[in-house]
């Protein structure tokens, strides 16, 4: 049985459709369950089909509104009198009885039916004909603790929280904006400004917009952001209630928001990727907060882009886009510049730390913590200024490797190194999450001497508490974090002040800001820029502006050190200049001579399945496929030489250059074998019509199950 969508009518069937291939309709959806989609939707899942080379079902379901799972049925039971009696006087009675009674003393006793426990239920079965217990539908007791229920809209404030402190609130500098704002026209806004102006603005266009009648969604990459701007917006003393959806809410709590947002009651609302395809109405503005965050990405099919598909739904609904960030993405600022309003406010020089740069390699092999920045370290504990040492990566270390012969322990699976965690005793995959023991002598050679390499959160810890016994060290990373309760606990150790030095990741920035830090210490500023991608150089200076963020001005004693091997990059040096400029000249004129985005627009297809050779011999296809859309004549001349498959200059006349297919970075995950392609071509329309034409050929070529063919358009990695 397949669900279906009904997307026309038609008075005659399609020509050339042969009528024994259709098939009767089982059953429709009953009447009045909300599965009509807006003319505005149902456009907007067709764009996204057309964009992002998905099938147009899967880009329907993202605007149908979420299906709660059927509850259970829940009976409570609660002792009677005889049964308290029967209690009291220990009737004779089997263990497991007497401790059910003996907890039905206690409070009402929950059953879902059907019961995984049929013990306890028949041993209920009993006490109900015996008159010891009474069954209800509902908690017999007011008294009783009630289940827990979705909070729609908070009415009152939170006092634990509190209001921001706002700057000048005339902002002449975001002048540009409120002007778009006044004329209602549909237009790209880019706001780079540091978070207190970027709230500033955000409470004030939440206000102008209501006020006029309208609706606001404010989309945030990660969850726990979403909720803490959402309590900012509510904690703004206006009265205004805005709605949160994100992944974390029941199916329940979905479907409840969804209907409450399709009946027009909620008017702001804050939410994660998926919020772009809320049934809003009226929509003023749309802000995307932290426009250049990955997590807008979608990782499964279909793999559209939040931030872009908010664009095309903002002028389908002649609405402002506003796209917020302290650092913007370099495919942001090009698409702005050519159609869009860019304002700019930058932090005045006396409000940033002092800068300090640490060369590694004037300080031996394997130097975790360095002695200008252990005595920086040791300086601000002194004054209780607080300490921060910040690297991107979890763990003791990146793995480990074995000295005599080279080999590194490797996932069977996913055949990448194994991350080594001392904590846990050891080894772990970061993609599949598979564990093994750290062996004692080498897989390969037997020799004894394996030894540890790339440094991790984990060995950053070890060094501190090592160095500085007396000080308090939290480690704030996906490993001490796994559990929701064991964050919060740790976030109020945060929040309380009960540390002296914290350890983290960039998990650090996934909530509200962290308090003020006397020093910030960058313990490998360069770990990210060895990453094989061409985004890597941006990811690690956004990364590194985020860390600088966190310390304390220079005239309130704040200081940075930066610890690294390749001081003169350009994406460190623009950090510690404080000069924008000479990273985005620097890494726009690579990416234009290597033929990257933004200069030109990017594909990258995935083939993968458990037969290596049939994956790679369906990946060499296609790529014969796409070359042969771009030049029929460049195939036919390489076939006559055998000559091996190359990629084309990017300013060839037919605009489209193929690149592999080579294994990918990660050349096996969960058992499944992967090569992988890149397209680049010098218009969208191009790249999208080769690839749209050849994957539907393959997928007819091959059978589904057996490979698998991965579209990516616009993707955020590459490796």
């Amino acid at each position: 049985m397949l669900q279906g969508a009904v997307i026309a009518l038609f008075p005659v069937l399609p020509y050339n459709l042969d009528p024994s291939r259709l098939k009767d309709i089982h059953s429709l959806l009953p009447a009045g369950a909300a599965t009509d989609v807006s003319s505005n939707l149902f456009e907007l899942s067709r764009q996204i089909a057309e964009q992002y080379i998905a099938p147009w079902g899967q880009c329907l379901r993202l605007v149908l509104p979420p299906a709660p799972k059927p509850q259970a049925q829940v009976s409570y039971f609660e002792l009677t009198e005889r049964g308290r009696a029967a209690h009291a006087a220990r009737e004779p009675c089997s263990v497991k009885a007497r401790a059910l009674l003996t907890k039905l003393g206690k409070q009402p006793f929950a059953l879902r039916r059907p019961s995984r426990s049929p013990v306890t239920a028949d041993l209920l079965q009993d006490f109900t004909a015996r008159g010891w217990v009474v069954e209800s539908q509902r908690l017999p007791s007011a008294s009783a603790a009630p289940l827990i229920q979705l909070s729609i809209q908070a009415e009152q404030t939170s006092s634990n929280v509190a209001g921001p402190l706002l700057p000048d609130p005339v902002m002449p500098w975001a002048a540009p904006l409120f002007q778009a704002l006044k004329s209602q026209e549909t237009a790209r806004v880019l706001v780079q400004a540091p978070w207190a102006d970027r709230l500033t603005l955000l409470q004030q266009t939440v206000r102008l917009v209501i006020d006029r009648g309208q609706t606001v969604l404010i989309l945030v990459g990660e969850a726990e952001r979403a909720q803490w701007i959402a309590s900012l917006i509510r904690d703004d003393g206006n009265g205004i209630s805005p709605v949160c959806i994100h992944s974390g809410l029941s199916d329940q709590a979905k479907a409840a928001l969804w209907d409450q947002i399709q009946r027009k009651v909620a008017r702001v609302i804050v939410g994660t990727r998926s919020a772009i395809f809320l049934p809003l109405t009226a929509i003023g503005a749309i802000w995307v907060e932290g426009e250049e965050d990955a997590a807008f990405k979608e990782e499964q099919e279909p793999h559209y882009h939040a931030r872009d598909v908010a664009w095309l739904r903002a002028q389908t609904e002649q609405a402002l886009l506003v796209l917020s960030s302290a650092h913007p993405s370099l495919e942001t600022r090009a698409a702005v510049e050519q159609r869009g309003i860019a304002i700019r406010k930058l932090l005045p020089p006396d409000a940033r730390p002092n800068v300090q740069i640490v060369d590694l390699r004037d300080h031996g092999y394997g130097t975790v913590l360095s002695q200008p920045l252990i005595r920086a370290i040791e300086q601000t504990i002194g004054r209780k200024a607080g300490v921060l040492l910040f690297l991107n990566r979890k763990g003791y270390a990146g793995a480990i490797v074995c000295r005599d012969c080279g080999q590194v322990p490797r996932c069977p699976t996913c055949r990448v190194a194994l991350m080594y965690s001392r904590q846990a005793g050891r080894l772990h995959c970061s993609y599949c999450g598979a564990v093994a023991p750290i062996p004692e002598t080498c897989g390969t050679c037997s020799g004894p001497r394996m030894q540890s390499i790339g440094e991790g959160t984990e060995r950053v810890e070890e060094d501190a508490k090592r160095l500085f016994p007396r000080a308090t060290v939290l480690r704030l990373d996906g490993d001490t974090m796994k559990r929701p309760a064991q964050a919060e606990a740790l976030w109020r150790r945060v929040e309380q002040g009960e540390w002296d030095i914290i350890v983290g990741t960039q998990l650090l920035l996934r909530r509200g800001p962290l308090p003020t830090m006397g020093l910030v210490g960058i313990v490998q500023a360069d770990a990210g820029l060895s990453v094989p991608d061409f985004r890597s150089a941006e990811r690690t200076y956004h990364t590194l502006l985020d860390a600088v963020s966190l310390a304390a001005s220079a005239r309130a004693g704040g200081q940075v050190i930066v610890q690294t091997a390749l001081s003169s990059h350009h994406a460190i040096q623009a950090v510690v200049q404080n000069d924008e400029s000479i990273f985005v000249s620097e890494e726009l004129s690579h990416r234009t001579a290597l033929g990257y985005p933004p200069a030109v627009h990017l594909i990258a297809l995935l083939v993968s399945g458990t037969d290596e050779s049939m994956v790679r011999d369906a990946a060499t296809t296609w790529v014969t496929r796409l070359t042969a859309c771009a030049s029929p004549s460049v195939v036919g001349q390489r076939a006559a030489t055998k000559t091996p498959l190359m990629a084309q200059p990017i300013g060839r006349p037919d605009r489209l250059t193929v690149l592999g297919p080579v294994p990918s970075a990660v050349a096996k995950l969960r058992g499944r074998y992967r090569w992988q392609i890149l397209v680049k071509s010098l218009e969208r329309e191009v790249g999208l019509d080769a690839v749209r034409t050849t994957v539907k050929e393959l997928e007819r070529t091959y059978q589904r199950r057996a490979i698998k063919f991965d579209v990516d358009v616009d993707p955020i990695e590459t490796s």
